[in-house]
């Protein structure tokens, strides 16, 4: 058996300057996807975090619905002139509003509302390279 030769790339076959431009506009693309990826990736995050939130706004909105029931049996309530039917309507009334009310409040606590703030700071960092090297200093 023979042992294989080193061979070594002689001047004529390395790569030339149209294979180096190619492969820099390749990573270039390449890294431009992974930037517009980013965001996308941090939002989806953000919004994962207030299905919480949402979900509150939605018993909020729920007993808001059961307000304007109540608010209904009240009005049928008056012109039928039966108070205890009234009053009824009028306990029920509060308290949904109540209820509404204390969901709301816990809803809007539990909302956090912010930007994709990696994202901007990665392209921040990003832009202080690319122009300490277009102008020949350090990156650092």
């Amino acid at each position: 058996m023979r042992a294989p030769t080193v061979h070594s790339l002689s001047l004529y076959e390395r790569p030339g300057y149209r294979t180096l431009l190619g492969r820099i506009r390749n990573n270039a693309r390449l890294y431009i996807r992974k930037q517009l990826e980013l965001p996308r990736q941090e939002i989806a995050e953000i919004v994962r975090a207030n299905l919480r939130a949402a979900m509150w706004f939605g018993v909020a909105f729920a007993f808001a619905l059961g307000t304007l029931i109540a608010l209904t049996v009240l009005v049928i309530a008056v012109i039928a002139i039966w108070l205890p039917l009234w009053a009824a309507a009028l306990v029920v009334l509060v308290l949904f509003i109540a209820l509404a009310g204390l969901t709301g409040y816990i809803g809007y606590k539990k909302l956090d509302l912010r930007g994709p703030t990696r994202s901007i700071n990665s392209l921040k960092e990003t832009m202080r390279w690319a122009k300490a090297r277009l102008l020949g200093r350090s990156a650092s």
